[in-house]
Order: structure tokens, then sequence, then C-alpha cells
């Protein structure tokens, strides 16, 4: 179990939106090293999307 603050999020998306997953794991691989389930992580990170009607923490 980890945590994936705003910016993280934020990096991984951004990331997977203009460049594709493989860039995304390497996104998410700055931030925090990891060997195993990194292209699950990054796939799941990149479904997240915030409701237009939510608010900024």
């Amino acid at each position: 179990m980890f945590v994936v603050d705003e910016a993280m999020t934020e990096a991984v998306q951004r990331a997977f939106d203009e460049r594709g997953e493989w860039p995304a794991v390497a996104e998410l691989r700055r931030y925090m090293p990891m060997a195993d389930n990194a292209l699950r992580t990054v796939r799941t990170i990149a479904s997240w999307r915030r409701s237009p009607d939510a608010s900024p923490a």
C-alpha cells in the first residue's frame, strides 16, 4: 500500500494522456521507485478523474 498525492497523480495522468503507458510508468518511477505492478498502478492512476462538480481540496 502507498499514498499518491495530487502532484504525482497529475504528473502520471499527464504523461499517460500525452505520451502513453510506458512514459507514464517512467514518470511514476520518478516519484516512487518500484519493481512490481508499475504498469497496473499507472493504469489505475490514469483512470482516476475528478468529478466536474468537485471542488479542489
